[in-house]
């Protein structure tokens, strides 16, 4: 077998199992000390400017645009997503067609195997309105162009297994894409998981993973599979889904802060507040937290990142393994 197929085949191996390792650079095992970040550490990257933006509830950096940023506002209505650049200023508004949002709270996305990417708006909230159907997620391919226009997109609806919730927080997993809600109240929230294969069809029934014991404004999963959840004082890192949590982040005076996006290239963390005309600041994270997604690095092949973090570090590391064998091989032929 040559040496190009037996990797691919160790990879396939590899991408057929799970990864249950903890998080590179986190902390695992017996439970330690979060680290900390003072709110210094942030600073003001830009103020929204258009007067449109009046409730940036959701935030999303976008994976295809450099340097634009998607938020949609909190509540009821027509589901619209404005794309701001560096500067703030609002480059294109996209409507999802067809869309009526009940409470439209978050946005979370995330590149395919096809390098296809996709944004996801969660509309979970609780507010006023009951929710007894289940909440909706709604799925579209982020434009190659940013131009005004509505799209199409694909509406999953989730359901909790024990009863309504209230929800500001959908987490998109980028080595997977599967879903995650928490939910919201005075007391704290739960971590729930959505199947990994969603059905447009029917409802999807929602998993319970954990106790959240701090109140929830948004979140994200970072491509090592650290999970970040906001608060309107504090950020709390666990170093995976259910996990214990590795670092706390506080967090500068917001009015309403309910927005966190994970920048493109996943070296920072930028937040916005629901006011209009408010600053969205940055966090530039420690290097044990920073965590490039998959679709970051051109160079890797598609199979090599599938198996998401760990599988595809595996693979990596087992390829420098197989050249390495072959040159001493050919070394001691040659002597």
């Amino acid at each position: 077998m040559s040496l190009s197929k037996l990797i691919v085949s160790f990879a396939a191996a590899l991408i057929a199992v799970p990864w249950t390792g903890s998080a590179t650079g986190l902390s695992s095992g017996a439970e330690e000390e979060p680290r900390t970040i003072p709110a210094s550490a942030w600073k003001t990257a830009f103020s929204w400017n258009d007067p449109a933006i009046d409730e940036s509830s959701g935030l999303y950096a976008s994976a295809l645009h450099e340097g634009v940023v998607w938020t949609v506002n909190d509540g009821e209505g027509p589901v619209r997503l404005f794309a701001a650049g560096p500067d703030g200023r609002t480059r294109a508004v996209v409507t999802l067609a067809g869309v009526t949002g009940v409470d439209t709270e978050a946005l979370g996305g995330a590149v395919d195997e096809d390098g296809a990417s996709w944004i996801y708006v969660g509309d979970i909230g609780g507010v006023p309105k009951p929710r007894p159907d289940g909440i909706l997620v709604h799925r579209f391919a982020e434009p190659d162009t940013l131009v005004t226009q509505a799209v199409p997109s694909t509406t999953y609806r989730l359901v909790y297994p024990d009863g309504q919730h209230d929800a500001e927080a959908l987490l998109v997993d980028p080595n997977t894409r599967q879903l995650y809600v928490v939910t919201k109240s005075d007391q704290g929230g739960d971590l729930y998981s959505a199947p990994l294969a969603l059905s447009a069809e029917g409802t999807n029934p929602l998993t319970h993973v954990a106790k959240i014991p701090q109140v929830v404004s948004d979140g994200l999963i970072t491509a090592k599979g650290a999970v970040v959840l906001r608060g309107y004082n504090k950020i709390r890192v666990w170093d995976k889904p259910g996990g214990q949590v590795s670092w706390v982040i506080d967090l500068p005076q917001q009015p309403q802060g309910e927005g966190l996006a994970l920048s493109a290239d996943g070296s920072a963390l930028l937040i916005s507040s629901e006011q209009p005309s408010t600053p969205v600041h940055r966090l530039d994270l420690p290097e044990e937290l920073r965590a490039e997604p998959p679709w970051a690095s051109p160079r890797a092949p598609r199979w090599m990142w599938a198996a998401g973090g760990g599988g595809g570090l595996a693979v990596v590391l087992l390829a420098g393994v197989l050249l390495r064998a072959r040159r001493r091989r050919g070394a001691g032929l040659a002597s």
